[in-house]
């Protein structure tokens, strides 16, 4: 069986973030074990072979009594069509470590298209709540993007997400969903249903499977979308929240921030010129085409192709 169960476990085990995994990773490579053959070994052989502290040997100690429960819920998984992605793994994206550092996930769980990980993507987010107008933007701005062959990256939420998503796949593009919750409680939204294509599309979350929805995964979930992209667009944000909080990950992980500035504001994109103001969001403004006004995208697609 493959090493991901062992990852699995160590990860659940609490204080095991991204960076003690990385440091049983580099401890074991040179010895070219397996995680098999490292769990086979007890704490005091796991110490002072590999270097490893006594609270990472100890971590390793914790696992093995986890895997029983993880075993199942990987070949649950597995079974469902589920996939893993390491953070040692070639199809790994790239951008997660250099943007994220030692706070990218250590195992993603996809569903579809993992290649689409590493394609040029942009995110697309915005209120769930959004207005009228904003789910117009949301819409064009996806349509946009899939012209240009540039992958729609979102969160899957009512709203300005998921009219992004369906937007990408009805013209022909790609789409990445990233998800709040665990695989396990992963449904299909009805409106994605028909548009789905393996091919063009890919579920992935951060999260353990059985992992359930809060607002603190969504925070995660906003971010991580962000640093996958090479541009972000914020359709609508309310003055706080998830969403605004997206902005300012951009801003902070030093990924373009765009957005969407409307002559009144709808109520809930009051963020918005704050956004703008503070965290130097560029504005996204309409323009007219064949008598529709589309958000005008030529500088985000610039940033999204050659960044």
């Amino acid at each position: 069986m493959s090493d991901v169960k062992y990852w699995m476990a160590l990860n659940q085990v609490q204080g095991m973030g991204p960076a003690s995994l990385k440091q049983v990773h580099e401890a074991r490579k040179p010895a070219g074990l397996s995680m098999r053959d490292l769990f086979d070994l007890d704490a005091k052989e796991i110490q002072n072979e590999f270097s490893l502290g006594e609270k990472l040997s100890s971590a390793v100690n914790e696992a093995k009594k986890l895997l029983p429960r993880v075993e199942n819920d990987f070949l649950a998984l597995s079974d469902a069509g589920f996939d893993t992605v390491l953070f040692y793994e070639e199809r790994y994206p790239p951008r997660l470590h250099s943007l994220m550092g030692n706070t990218a996930p250590p195992i993603l769980y996809v569903l579809g298209n993992a290649a689409l990980l590493s394609e040029r993507g942009a995110a697309v987010l915005g209120d769930r709540d959004v207005s009228e107008k904003g789910r117009l933007v949301a819409y064009m701005a996806a349509r946009i993007l899939a012209s240009h062959k540039i992958t729609v990256i979102s969160g899957m939420a009512q709203g300005a997400d998921l009219t992004a998503h369906v937007s990408s796949l009805e013209n022909g593009g790609a789409t990445v969903a990233v998800v709040p919750y665990g695989m396990n409680h992963l449904t299909v939204p009805k409106a994605l249903e028909p548009l789905y294509d393996e091919v063009r599309a890919l579920f992935v979350s951060p999260f353990y499977p059985n992992r359930e929805y809060s607002v603190f995964n969504s925070f995660n979930r906003n971010r991580l979308a962000i640093a996958l992209s090479r541009a972000a667009f914020i359709v609508e944000a309310p003055s706080e929240g998830g969403i605004f909080e997206a902005g300012k990950s951009a801003k902070s992980l030093g990924v373009p921030l765009y957005v969407t500035e409307y002559a009144a504001y709808p109520p809930n994109a009051v963020g918005n010129p704050k956004l703008i103001a503070e965290f130097q969001g560029i504005p996204i403004r309409g323009r007219m085409e064949r008598d529709l006004l589309v958000p005008n995208m030529d500088r985000l697609l610039g940033d999204a192709k050659f960044e």
